[in-house]
């Protein structure tokens, strides 16, 4: 039983991990003044917004900020389950499975916003990523298709651009 409970620990440390990175993100409203004084921090996240939304003219602000932030956090969890794949099985399944959970979980907080095709298109996504997740840690014995999440971002993609 002792070999257990660190992999059944595992995962909530990876989503813990994941999360925290979460919350610094999140922080930006709290150090909103330090972001205005400094004109280079808002420079990088314009460019990111033309990726997700060419034409973001119908979006609030927050969606905008909101389709960024999604995209991105989309981003990291794709590379982290990558990363968790190069493991391999047995345990590679389970680290797996917890990074799809993760990022699913992290995508979870974007959506709450005011579009509510937005907010759609996230849950679509992060029910994909929870998917793989359960998918992953069934220890298939080859890698699972990602088309329905690549379809799920390409409506959050649509969404945030429709605006």
């Amino acid at each position: 039983m002792r070999s257990a409970r660190p992999a059944l620990l595992a995962p909530a440390a990876a989503a813990l991990i994941i999360m925290s990175g979460c919350t610094s993100g999140g922080d930006d409203t709290s150090a909103a003044g330090a972001d205005k004084s400094t004109a280079p921090t808002p420079a990088p996240a314009t460019p990111s917004v033309p990726s997700v939304s060419p034409a973001p003219v119908g979006l609030d602000e927050a969606t905008r900020t909101t389709c960024t932030a999604a995209e991105k956090d989309i981003t990291t969890a794709l590379k982290e389950a990558a990363e968790a794949e190069k493991i391999g099985p047995p345990a590679g399944h389970s680290a797996v499975s917890a990074q799809y959970s993760a990022g699913a979980a992290t995508l979870y907080t974007h959506a709450f916003t005011s579009s509510d095709d937005v907010n759609a298109a996230v849950k679509a996504v992060a029910a994909e990523m929870g998917d793989l997740a359960d998918t992953w840690a069934g220890a298939p014995k080859k890698a699972p298709s990602k088309a329905k999440l690549t379809a799920a971002r390409a409506k959050l993609s649509t969404a945030c651009a429709a605006g």
